[in-house]
């Protein structure tokens, strides 16, 4: 407790509070003070409450390496069910509370569009892909989370803007699954379908075809009018020019995912956690990447290669009809897949001549 008072609250500077718990102790005292009405606990006959701000600090050191609540423990001079209710609690507060508010589009649509535009790909408000968040197997799960380089993971999927911050996120689906399974069962990709998601914004007309606010995929997932994948096979210079600018822009979200792993570090090993918390805990640390990315602490670099993202394992592979992690899914029967030939290829036109 002494180390915490006296010295991280009295004496750190900020490139310290950064390095340490990834966010500013500018940050940390604005993310305390919106979280403090949720978190505050109040002093019993028993024992004294523990501070907010401590049990946020326990929290976010948790989160930022490859701890154990030991560990944490043993930093902070507290005892080890206090650590574990503590990031716990938090999990679920900042996910309660802060996902509505920041895995939201923050940008005018025009600003995300340009920044894509300035990449090499106009009329695109997003990316899209998948990241797989190592587990401990289940001991009952039959290897139903087992993935295709045969570790247990669960799934995050994304979509993020140009400045790499997630503005729609879920997570929670077995990491066996095919990424186009996990894709075709999203909350937002229900919403972007019935045009619920993004606001009312004038597509781009080329030719006849009207080019909406686009979201840029590989080729694993599968087409809609509004998402856009490469060209496979490639059949002459202008497919594979797009493809090209396509890759470039794509990599945002690659780029974003390589972030959030390098700040939140406990995302790069097995989580020594209930399955039924992994989710609350990795849609907190897409919340703290969205406040790190807008207030502009940089993630340290990442000293391993964190497990590989789930367009590695698939290698941009199309779907295999019934592979055993498709669940069923056909994109032969898809609906969309003629629509999004269309507008990739009116798109195409326009990019490259």
């Amino acid at each position: 407790m002494d180390w915490w008072k006296n010295c991280v609250l009295a004496q750190w500077e900020d490139s310290r509070w950064v390095r340490n718990f990834r966010m500013s102790r500018r940050t940390f005292m604005w993310l305390v003070d919106i979280l403090k009405p949720h978190l505050f606990h109040q002093d019993t006959q028993m024992r004294h409450a523990w501070p907010v701000d401590l049990r946020v600090a326990m929290s976010l050191w948790y989160l930022a390496n490859k701890n154990s609540f030991r560990e944490v423990q043993e930093q902070f001079g507290v005892g080890l069910t206090t650590v574990a209710d503590a990031v716990h609690e938090f999990c679920m507060v900042v996910e309660e509370v802060l996902v509505p508010r920041l895995v939201k589009l923050t940008d005018p649509m025009e600003q995300i569009m340009l920044g894509f535009a300035e990449i090499g790909f106009p009329q695109c408000v997003g990316a899209v892909d998948g990241c797989h968040i190592p587990i401990q197997n289940p001991a009952d799960s039959n290897g139903e989370y087992i993935n295709r380089k045969k570790f247990a993971s669960i799934v995050l999927m994304a979509i993020c803007d140009h400045r790499g911050r997630f503005y729609a996120a879920e997570a929670g689906e077995s990491g066996k699954s095919h990424d186009a399974y996990i894709f075709n069962g999203c909350h937002f990709t229900h919403a972007i379908d019935r045009g619920a998601f993004f606001p009312a914004t004038p597509s781009l007309v080329v030719d006849g075809v009207a080019v909406p606010p686009l979201v840029l995929g590989d080729g694993a997932f599968p087409m809609r009018k509004w998402l856009v994948t490469s060209y496979k096979p490639v059949h002459n210079a202008r497919e594979r020019q797009f493809n090209r600018r396509l890759s470039r822009a794509r990599c945002t979200i690659e780029r974003a995912f390589g972030r959030l792993k390098a700040r939140w570090r406990c995302l790069l090993s097995p989580l020594q956690i209930k399955l039924d918390s992994v989710s609350t805990l990795v849609g907190a640390c897409v919340v703290l990447h969205n406040i790190c990315e807008t207030r502009g602490h940089r993630a340290p670099e990442l000293e391993e290669r964190p497990p590989p993202l789930l367009t590695e394992m698939e290698c941009q592979q199309d779907i295999v009809v019934g592979h055993e992690g498709g669940r069923g899914y056909d994109p032969r029967a898809d609906s969309n897949l003629e629509e999004g030939k269309e507008v990739r290829d009116a798109l195409a036109r326009y990019m490259c001549g």
